[in-house]
């Protein structure tokens, strides 16, 4: 299905019938990441995902990127779905979108679910990024595509599921080098978020093999997020939403239980 947010038209899908649900994807992604995900939840909660602009079948909209305009667009979305305060779950980049919605508009989110969650970028991280983004645009997808499969699935996964490793690897090269050096570089410039002023519950997950959002900058939103608990996802890395999801999905019934 398709809806114009803020002058861009996006694309979405709506699951399942009961409490509402908004998965929002992270960084070169799609809605489609949330697949396993959004199938075990939607027997119990209406699931709704989304493509952010410049991902997936979303158009890209002018001008720059900004984490701001991403969480305008899912803010956008909830509204015009009327629905009523969701649960809000994000994926890396997408955790610093739900961060920014749930600080900014508390009455549309009731609880906030961070997988692979992102704190905050020491100038070395920024800098990685605007390097990404420059190789994106200079050389294409594939200039990045073996350094970022490799960390984006644990060793066992690459091992024992080297079909997952080969369908991430399109999902990857099938991004817009422009547009994914865009959303890079406002990652890069993603801003600072007083986070004890989070009050909604908060579930973080972070796979044991992850290296990109590691387990101690899980640990720091906990330290920071007022009401949050951390579950480690075994055999997962990144992506773990891909390599776990039935785990994944039976932590977040039971976390809104």
């Amino acid at each position: 299905m398709f809806i114009e947010l803020n002058g861009v038209r996006h694309h979405y899908t709506s699951v399942g019938e009961g409490p509402p649900i908004v998965l929002v994807h992270g960084l070169g992604g799609s809605l489609h990441a949330w697949h396993g995900i959004a199938a075990n939840l939607s027997l119990h909660h209406n699931v709704v995902a989304l493509d952010l602009r410049g991902h997936g079948r979303s158009d890209t909209g002018k001008g720059t990127f900004s984490v701001k305009a991403w969480a305008q667009d899912v803010e956008a979305l909830i509204a015009a779905l009327e629905l009523p305060p969701v649960t809000l779950v994000g994926h890396s980049m997408g955790t610093l979108v739900a961060q920014h919605l749930a600080a900014h508009n508390p009455e549309a989110v009731d609880n906030l679910v961070l997988l692979g969650g992102i704190s905050y970028f020491e100038p070395p991280a920024k800098e990685a990024y605007t390097k990404r983004a420059d190789i994106a645009e200079a050389d294409g997808m594939d200039a990045l595509v073996d350094d970022w499969l490799q960390g984006a699935l644990a060793p066992r996964t690459h091992a024992k599921l080297p079909q997952l490793s080969g369908l991430l690897r399109d999902v990857f090269l099938r991004n817009d080098p422009h547009q994914y050096a865009k959303a890079c570089r406002a990652m890069a410039k993603s801003p600072a978020l007083k986070r004890e002023g989070i009050g909604q519950p908060t579930l973080l997950m972070v796979g044991d093999h992850d290296r990109s959002t590691p387990i101690a900058m899980t640990e720091e939103l906990h330290r920071e997020i007022p009401v949050s608990r951390v579950k480690v996802i075994p055999a997962a890395s990144h992506w773990a939403h891909l390599e776990q999801p039935d785990v994944i999905a039976t932590n977040v019934l039971e976390f809104l239980t």
